[in-house]
């Protein structure tokens, strides 16, 4: 199974079934122990846990569908410390705007985004990509 959000956890999710899930969850069927054992191999051998190469960085894609829902996630974003920016956004996404939020890779950051846009703004989907 692939997600890039942990639907047990909400926390951002590598899982696609072929390697061990960094989030936890177990939703990719590999044990937690699994899951470290190819954490702790990837730290080692210096790559992403994509297998990217360490000199991109793994973000948290955000998609609208209107340009109006970007323009105001960061303002909120902006005046909650939420870090990121507003992109264009890439090709490999469609959705109904062409702009999106990037944050970092991180569980804080998307809890961040959560609880500053909560109630205001309804995200079209996360995604997570390496830039």
């Amino acid at each position: 199974m692939s997600h890039d959000i942990c639907p047990d956890t909400g926390e951002p999710c590598t899982c696609d079934g072929s390697e061990p899930c960094t989030c936890g969850c177990g939703g990719c069927g590999h044990t937690a122990e699994e899951e470290a054992a190819a954490a702790a191999y990837r730290e080692a051998h210096r790559e992403g846990p994509s297998g990217d190469a360490l000199d991109h960085e793994r973000k948290i894609i955000v998609s609208f569908d209107s340009t109006f829902d970007v323009m105001e996630s960061e303002q909120l974003c902006l005046a909650a410390g939420v870090p990121g920016r507003i992109m264009p956004l890439p090709g490999s996404i469609t959705a109904g705007c062409g702009l999106c939020w990037a944050m970092p890779f991180s569980g804080d950051a998307l809890a961040a985004f959560r609880a500053a846009t909560e109630g205001r703004i309804t995200p079209a989907d996360y995604h997570q990509l390496v830039l």
